[in-house]
């Protein structure tokens, strides 16, 4: 199985909040899974969350929040959530970018977040797949 974005990411903003949801199913086949990842329509996430590189691969940062919930369809570690980031971030660079330096930097920055979400602590298995905004929030 070869890594694909089976559909597109269609969300709405969540106005006054840094999150977004859902407005239709997403789903993603890992390669490194061997399997579809499904996430549902009113799933809430915030892309992705690194300091000043946050939503520069929005559709591997819901796979990878969809994979950190205690709930997901499959329940994996927090390495294997890292390694599918890691993943989707790749097939997306190869989508869009365009020259050898363009992806040379990207390269870098999937690394640099992808060992970002490896080592940060207190988000992984701590919401439910059906979890909103004001429980993220917290």
């Amino acid at each position: 199985m070869k890594p694909e974005f089976c559909t597109d990411l269609v969300t709405k903003e969540l106005i006054g909040s840094k999150y977004a949801e859902l407005t239709r199913a997403f789903t993603y086949s890992s390669a490194i899974l061997r399997r579809t990842i499904w996430v549902p329509t009113g799933f809430v996430c915030d892309y992705e969350s690194v300091p000043l590189l946050r939503g520069t691969s929005k559709r591997a940062g819901v796979i990878h929040d969809y994979l950190c919930r205690t709930d997901s369809s499959p329940v994996v570690t927090k390495q294997t959530a890292a390694s599918v980031y890691a993943e989707a971030q790749q097939l997306r660079d190869s989508l869009v970018c365009k020259g050898k330096f363009r992806l040379a930097w990207r390269a870098v920055l999937c690394w640099f977040k992808t060992s970002v979400v490896r080592v940060a602590p207190g988000y992984f298995h701590r919401f439910k797949v059906s979890a909103s905004a004001v429980d993220l929030a917290g």
